[in-house]
């Protein structure tokens, strides 16, 4: 290859030009391995300080806790509303207005329990293993209208609000939990409690109910030939096996130091007859899916007046069956029930049948439509028959609260005089309180209710 002069000079221009650039990149490449190795160093400081820092902030924070832990030991115990493991504060709130008609003109008042009756309760509980648990119950009826209590009626004579009690000389007769009061114990061979509970036939008519006992209920005509509720008794329920449970209830009655055999009517004594509300009540159900039935029995001795021929109180009998479905667009609701009283020496004072048919339709999630049909067929030569209506609408703000209107009426015939609950609480006025003979008492009940 030939070189020309030309080439041969620009060969030697750039030669020159690298020989004087290379002590250039050199002198940068040793600043940058320098500025390289400060910076490593510093982050390498800052390291360091970073893990000083975390150690002593979690020193800190174990110093801070056993502080927290030292006042809370020394300071005073809570009177807040903190609960104790095991116990449970519930009841319903419910009152409203009612609007009626009882024979004495029209009547607007305001009312406590028209929906269910309101109540406060307290119910406890202890797990010893094993599936066994002891606990209890005290649940108090109360009035949102004026703040007192409210009476339920027992197979006894119920102590009412301030009267002197006739089951136990030593209370005060002011019966404060006047719904359930009971303790007692639950494991693999079933539930056992003592004290004050409902009867095993009323549990299985509530059940098929399609207002539960309250609102526009035709509970009145049911409990005129039963009973709800038993004192000083023993009840047992039984495990479920196959869908099938029993319950049975005993109560001792009065359980007064006393031989007589007349009543408080009788004016004889004070205490009672001695075998007033003795006797028993047992049912047998089945549960399986949306489908509920059951039979109940019911016997035990009633408060009355014992003069000759008579020679002991009341006898009162019922059987009942109870049956509910649920089709999910609609729930059905039936009851037939058979009640008959009789005095030795005297013979039958009472022959009823009282049935109901009943349906609840729930629309959209937070409406549901209530109704009830029943009929009380008097089997005794007055003849005085009754039919109950009952409808309501219930609207639902949530799970626990809803607003509701209701409307019952009873029709009677051959001078009867039954009436109506309106309401969980049974206040619908009666024969005792004016309601004339064969009159159609009306009710229409307004009012809000809320669970807790």
């Amino acid at each position: 290859m030939r070189h020309t002069p030309a080439s041969l000079a620009v060969t030697a221009s750039l030669m020159a030009l690298a020989a004087a650039a290379t002590p250039a990149m050199a002198d940068v490449t040793d600043e940058l391995r320098a500025e390289l190795a400060a910076q490593r160093s510093r982050l390498e400081e800052l390291e360091k300080k970073l893990a000083a820092a975390s150690a002593a902030q979690a020193e800190t924070a174990k110093v801070v806790a056993k502080v927290e832990q030292s006042a809370a030991a020394q300071a005073p115990a809570s009177k807040g509303l903190s609960m104790p493991s095991g116990l449970t504060i519930y009841g319903i709130a419910d009152a409203g207005v009612e609007y009626g008609d009882y024979g004495q003109g029209h009547k607007v008042r305001v009312q406590s329990g028209l929906g269910s009756a309101s109540r406060l309760g307290f119910k406890g509980e202890r797990n010893f293993g094993e599936d066994l648990q002891a606990y209890f119950q005290l649940e108090a009826g109360i009035s949102f209208d004026n703040g007192q209590n409210t009476g339920h009626s027992s197979n006894i004579s119920n102590p009412g609000q301030g009267a002197a009690s006739s089951s136990a000389p030593n209370t005060t007769g002011v019966a404060i939990f006047s719904r359930n009061t009971f303790v007692g114990l639950r494991g693999r061979y079933g539930d056992i409690r003592f004290g004050r509970d409902y009867a095993p036939i009323y549990s299985i008519t509530s059940t098929s109910d399609p207002f539960t006992i309250g609102g526009a209920t035709a509970f009145r005509l049911w409990s005129s030939a039963a009973a709800s509720r038993f004192d000083n008794g023993v009840f047992y329920a039984s495990p479920v096996f196959g869908g099938f449970q029993a319950n049975v209830a005993y109560s001792a009655g009065m359980e007064n130091n006393s031989r007589s055999n007349v009543g408080v009517t009788g004016s004889a004594t004070s205490t009672g007859p001695k075998d007033e509300g003795k006797g028993g009540s047992a049912t047998l159900t089945y549960k399986n899916g949306d489908l509920f039935v059951g039979a109940g029995y019911l016997n035990f001795l009633r408060q009355g007046t014992v003069t000759a021929p008579a020679t002991e109180d009341v006898r009162r009998t019922a059987r009942n069956l109870a049956a509910t479905y649920d089709f999910k667009v609609a729930k059905v609701y039936a009851q037939y029930l058979i009640g008959e009283d009789k005095q030795d020496g005297v013979g039958k004072k009472l022959d009823r049948r009282v049935w109901w048919l009943g349906a609840s339709v729930p629309f959209r999630d937070v409406h549901t439509f209530r109704a009830v049909y029943s009929h009380l067929d008097d089997r005794m030569s007055t003849d005085r028959d009754s039919d109950h209506y009952g409808l309501g609408y219930e609207y639902a703000l949530d799970k626990q609260t809803d607003l509701y209107v209701y409307y019952a009426q009873v029709s009677n015939k051959n001078g009867g005089k039954n009436s109506l609950c309106a309401g969980g609480t049974c206040q619908g006025f009666d024969g005792d309180t004016n309601l004339p003979a064969n009159f159609t008492p009306k009710s229409l009940m307004l009012g809000g209710r809320y669970r807790f």
